[in-house]
């Protein structure tokens, strides 16, 4: 059913372009002039994801014994930038939104420069290919722009303006988020293209399956140590732990399929979807129901 596949790309962008613009209802200027005040949580976040995901992958790859064209993908996916969706789980969490844009747009940035150094020396290293990567920047700078900064700043701004009906609704916002969420996955599960899985064998899928879960994990505990290191508050702590584990699966599908021209260097990004993702937000979940608890 083509016209209904393409309903669902459109409906997806525009159901997360709402639920930034919620985001945005919970921010101020001053929760990014509080970031920009403490530069330690933004430079060295940002320092450690470049740094040690890659490493991370590398670590897990090996260990689990990971085929070659899963391992090369899990590098592509550990070094492009966090996802846009980290704001958003962040604010489901409770955490610091603010510090999580932040990071997100650093990332996207930096990753010009760091995405096609670092993979090109991971696919030499585990496929022994000596490839030129090409980051689709404009791609990068248009997702980056239409579906984190533009739908944050109109939630900045309709804050400001109408400060007293937020306030009033805020309850009432945030179980629309959670619905919308709910909404968005149930909605795109019956129609996720499962059909390059197939090119692996029957053993592979659930050796990636488990691949992409302890990867999660490893990548929230790695989140959270380093946030523990820099010696930063419980709410900061938890955005490092979104931000390290939810990558920007679209721009390491992009870069795999039109800088390299390699459908299975994309794989590993199904998997990160349908493994991180879930695994992040029931860890948000958790978190705002045990902030919710607590504050009775």
């Amino acid at each position: 059913m083509p016209s209904v596949q393409n309903a669902t790309q459109w409906v997806g962008p525009m159901i997360l372009f709402l639920l930034m613009a919620v985001v945005g209802l919970e921010l101020t200027p001053a929760d990014f002039r509080r970031v920009a005040s403490a530069p330690r949580a933004v430079i060295g976040g940002t320092l450690a994801q470049v740094a040690l995901l890659p490493l991370l992958t590398w670590a897990v790859v090996a260990a689990l014994a990971v085929p070659p064209v899963l391992a090369a993908g899990a590098i592509i996916v550990a070094i492009a930038p966090s996802a846009g969706i980290t704001a958003l789980l962040a604010a489901l969490a409770r955490a610091n939104v603010a510090l999580a844009v932040t990071l997100t747009a650093l990332g996207s940035v930096l990753c010009v420069v760091t995405l096609p150094t670092i993979a090109a020396l991971g696919l030499r290293l585990i496929l022994g290919e000596a490839v030129a990567i090409d980051v689709p920047v404009a791609a990068l700078i248009a997702q980056l722009a239409l579906s984190l900064l533009l739908p944050i700043a109109i939630g900045m701004t309709a804050r400001a303006r109408w400060t007293e009906f937020v306030a009033r609704n805020q309850v009432r916002i945030q179980r629309g988020v959670m619905i919308a969420i709910g909404g968005l996955i149930a909605a795109a599960v019956p129609f996720v293209d499962t059909s390059e899985m197939r090119t692996l064998s029957l053993t592979d899928v659930p050796h990636a399956i488990a691949a992409g879960v302890v990867w999660a994990a490893a990548a929230m505990g790695l989140g959270w140590c380093v946030a523990l290191q820099l010696g930063l508050p419980a709410d900061d702590r938890f955005t490092f732990l979104i931000a390290f584990t939810t990558r920007n699966v679209a721009v390491a599908a992009i870069v795999a399929l039109s800088g390299l021209g390699r459908l299975e260097l994309a794989l590993f990004s199904g998997v990160h979807w349908i493994t991180a993702y879930p695994l992040t937000a029931v860890a948000a979940l958790v978190r705002r129901w045990r902030s919710r608890s607590s504050a009775r």
